[in-house]
C-alpha cells in the first residue's frame, strides 16, 4: 500500500471523512427517539447516503493498493454483517430484504468506484500509448 500524497488522493480522503461524518449524524438523529417516524427524505439519507463515503475509500483503496486482492476488503464487513445477522434474526424473506436495502447503498458505491478506476486506468494507458507511438 502506498502512502497517501497526491491532491486527489487528499481530497478523496477528506471527502471520505466528512461524508462519514455527516452519515454518522444522519443515522444518529434517526434512532433518538422511538419509534422512528422520519420524513422520507431522511429515511432515504440513510438508506442510501453511506455510498458516498463508500465510493472515496474504494476508490482510494483502488489508486493506492499494490495488491487487487485488497481491492475487495470494505465488501466483507458488509458480507460478514450480512452473515450474523442471517444467522441470529432468522427472519427469512424480511431479514433478507431489510439487509439488502441496507447494504444496497455500499456496494453499489464500491462497484461505482471500480468502474470510475478502470475508465481512470483506460485513459491513462491511452495517453500513454499516444505518446509512445511516433507520428
Amino acid at each position: 500500500m502506498r502512502a497517501v500524497k497526491g491532491r486527489t488522493d487528499k481530497r478523496l480522503f477528506c471527502i471520505f471523512l466528512l461524508s462519514l461524518a455527516i452519515y454518522i449524524v444522519i443515522f444518529a438523529t434517526c434512532f433518538v427517539e422511538l419509534p422512528v417516524n422520519r420524513p422520507p427524505w431522511h429515511i432515504a439519507l440513510l438508506f442510501y447516503f453511506h455510498s458516498i463515503p463508500m465510493f472515496c475509500l474504494q476508490l482510494l483503496l483502488c489508486r493506492l493498493a499494490k495488491l487487487r486482492w485488497r481491492l475487495l476488503v470494505p465488501l466483507a464487513p458488509i458480507a460478514a454483517t450480512g452473515v450474523v445477522f442471517l444467522s441470529v434474526v432468522q427472519w427469512d424473506l424480511l431479514g433478507c430484504v431489510l439487509y439488502l436495502v441496507w447494504c444496497a447503498a455500499p456496494v453499489l458505491g464500491c462497484v461505482l468506484a471500480w468502474a470510475v478506476w478502470a475508465v481512470e486506468r483506460l485513459v491513462k494507458r491511452r495517453r500513454r500509448d499516444t505518446r509512445q507511438t511516433p507520428g
